[in-house]
């Protein structure tokens, strides 16, 4: 296996993608600093207490689907006044689903978003969400995994924790840097030794490893003109 350095992989990306503005916050949508579907390039320390569940909850729906679809349910939360932890405990079950159906697996998505509200509720002011979950408290959830707990505590609270994904799992597997394998947590020690330990940095690098899983590094592999085709990638020496 190559040795990885995944601060030059960060270097790489963000000189060919710039700033991402992820985790994006549709509630923030057209507000200065943020863009008509709430992303915010470059703007790290968001959002605040209001607006953490809308990160977490979307966290939850974006799990097995795309965004835009994540991005649908989240709206219709909105429109119907749940992005409350009181609000979404008090919501019948069956309409939880309903409003949240664009996102899929909606009857498990619905059960996970009423533990989640059971978790934080206890957390807010009101502000909002002011206090921090910990990690163990959101892992301890039915249906949080560590990319969840990890993508809410990074992008909701700013907390310096890396996110790894089926993208990560990709290219770094790609790169050679991995056999395929590994656990969660030591692909998440293989971006922390190569990132300084800022919420901002890993919040770019995860973004942008998964803007160029989506542009270049696909399941079947788009190469031409992929930022990283001077490297030793495996997908680039096989379709050469």
């Amino acid at each position: 296996m190559r040795r990885p350095h995944a601060g030059r992989l960060y270097d790489t990306l963000l000189r060919a993608y710039g700033p991402q503005g992820w985790w994006p916050i549709s509630g923030l949508a057209g507000r200065p600093g943020y863009d008509q579907r709430g992303y915010h390039p470059g703007k790290y320390q968001v959002p605040g207490p209001r607006w953490r569940l809308e990160v977490a909850v979307g966290a939850v729906l974006t799990q097995n689907t795309a965004w835009l679809n994540a991005e649908a349910a989240l709206a219709a939360l909105r429109a119907a006044g749940l992005l409350e932890p009181s609000a979404l405990l008090a919501c019948p079950p069956r309409r939880l689903a309903a409003l949240i159906r664009p996102s899929g697996y909606y009857n498990q998505k619905a059960r996970k978003l009423r533990a989640l509200a059971a978790c934080l509720a206890g957390l807010s002011s009101a502000r909002g969400l002011t206090r921090t979950p910990t990690r163990e408290s959101l892992l301890a959830l039915w249906g949080i995994g560590p990319e969840t707990a990890d993508s809410i505590l990074l992008y909701a609270w700013q907390q310096p924790l890396v996110v790894v994904d089926a993208y990560t799992r990709r290219l770094f597997a790609r790169l050679g840097w991995i056999e395929g394998r590994e656990g969660y947590e030591e692909l998440a020690g293989l971006c922390r030794a190569g990132l300084p330990a800022e919420p901002s940095v890993y919040q770019e690098f995860h973004a942008l490893v998964v803007r160029h899983a989506k542009e270049h590094c696909r399941a079947s592999p788009l190469c031409r003109l992929c930022p990283l085709a001077g490297r030793p990638c495996l997908a680039y020496r096989e379709l050469a």
